[in-house]
């Protein structure tokens, strides 16, 4: 599994006006269930639903990702971070962009220490 560069990221979300936000909501939830073995998340149903509550969905779909992830780190023995709140919080005030990036930043992290172990 490859590392995603975080800035090029941002700029695809930002200039295709959230387009490459719902793919990300898709390929991140496709990753996070390859990355954890748990295959749990269904990425269509995420991407669906979020186009459909206009949004609301993604504050839940933001805190289920980020325990999923902070749940692989914790089988790690990685430093835990506090994601699944963070995001979802950082959601609800208009931050989707930046909890995007933590997530991202996240799985980047898992991705190294699998790679180490």
């Amino acid at each position: 599994m490859t590392k995603r560069n975080i800035i090029p990221t941002i700029f695809l979300m930002l200039f295709t006006c959230g387009i490459y936000y719902l793919y990300m909501i898709y390929t991140l939830t496709s990753e996070v269930n390859r990355l954890t073995n748990q295959y749990k998340n269904n990425p269509a149903m995420d991407l669906l639903l979020s186009i459909v509550t206009c949004g609301l969905y993604q504050i839940y779909w933001f805190y289920k990702i980020g325990k999923q992830l902070e749940d692989t780190e914790n089988e790690l023995g990685m430093h835990n971070s506090s994601i699944s709140i963070l995001c979802p919080i950082l959601a609800v005030f208009g931050f989707g962009i930046v909890s995007m990036c933590i997530l991202i930043s996240e799985e980047n992290n898992i991705i190294d220490e699998k790679e180490i172990i």
